[in-house]
């Protein structure tokens, strides 16, 4: 059993950015969604975790609570319409409200499209942008009435630049993106919408807990694109998640229909190879 303590070294003491605030976090058992839960309920908020695995030692919200936090634990497909209205409806059932989504569960198969089933591709878009989608339409009824809320998806780096290989995540991606933009005008100025464009990130689709900082294989120079970022390695998962915590803060209140990019260098290293 990994020790709780050194899971997620990157994540400081809290400084009550979340203060009062209610969260939902999608993919929430694991990698970035797990470090990030994790971080919001450090800066204060209580939160619903959402994941259709218990993948993590111990689960999140158990690891949560032995941090003195709140959380509750709903196991679902956020690929179903049902799990994201029983996520916004456990958050509003036990804690009361809510304000901020964290829509950050995702997943990739790696074929070119001609090598793609029907059943791979769908796959990829009901969960990463169906996902979005449902979770999205789960959450506004209340963020509407309540004149407020804050929703934030996780992207990619993949959705600013392609990845060999990839074809269904990096549509997805670049779709949330846009997405991303369009919500922003609709929905403003009282509902915020912005994404996370992680690069890549040492998570436990990569290897095993906990995470811990290296230099990337050649192996994974290729699975992460065709230049190795500026800061020659991957990404904590704790990294993107003080990302996100910006956006989900009263910090970037003037920030929406934002792209916020997080990859070490990536899609410099991609631009200027390609220039």
């Amino acid at each position: 059993m990994t020790s709780t303590n050194d899971e997620h070294p990157g994540i400081g003491p809290g400084l009550g950015r979340l203060e009062g605030r209610v969260a939902v976090v999608t993919g929430a058992d694991s990698g970035i969604g797990r470090a990030t839960a994790r971080l919001f309920a450090r800066e204060g908020a209580k939160v619903v975790c959402v994941d259709r695995l218990e993948s993590g030692e111990p689960r999140v919200d158990r690891l949560i609570e032995a941090d003195g936090g709140q959380a509750v634990f709903v196991k679902g497909d956020v690929a179903e319409r049902s799990t994201n209205e029983a996520m916004v409806a456990m958050a509003l059932e036990r804690f009361g409200d809510l304000h901020v989504v964290f829509l950050n569960a995702g997943t990739g198969i790696r074929k070119r499209i001609h090598e793609l089933s029907d059943e791979e591709w769908n796959h990829v878009i009901d969960t990463n942008l169906h996902g979005v989608y449902h979770g999205v339409r789960a959450a506004l009824p209340h963020f509407m009435e309540a004149g407020r809320g804050n929703i934030i998806a996780t992207a990619s780096s993949y959705g600013i630049i392609a990845s060999a290989r990839y074809p269904a995540y990096s549509a997805t991606k670049a779709a949330i993106v846009n997405l991303t933009r369009a919500m922003a005008i609709d929905y403003g100025p009282e509902i915020r919408v912005n994404c996370v464009c992680p690069g890549p990130t040492d998570t436990p689709r990569i290897r095993e807990l906990p995470p811990r900082p290296r230099l990337l294989t050649d192996e994974q120079k290729a699975r992460a694109g065709q230049s190795v970022p500026a800061m020659h390695r991957m990404a904590r998962p704790e990294e993107i998640a003080y990302a996100v915590l910006f956006l989900a803060s009263d910090e970037s209140s003037f920030v929406t229909g934002h792209a916020l990019v997080v990859d070490g260098g990536q899609t410099a290293t991609a631009t200027s190879v390609s220039s």
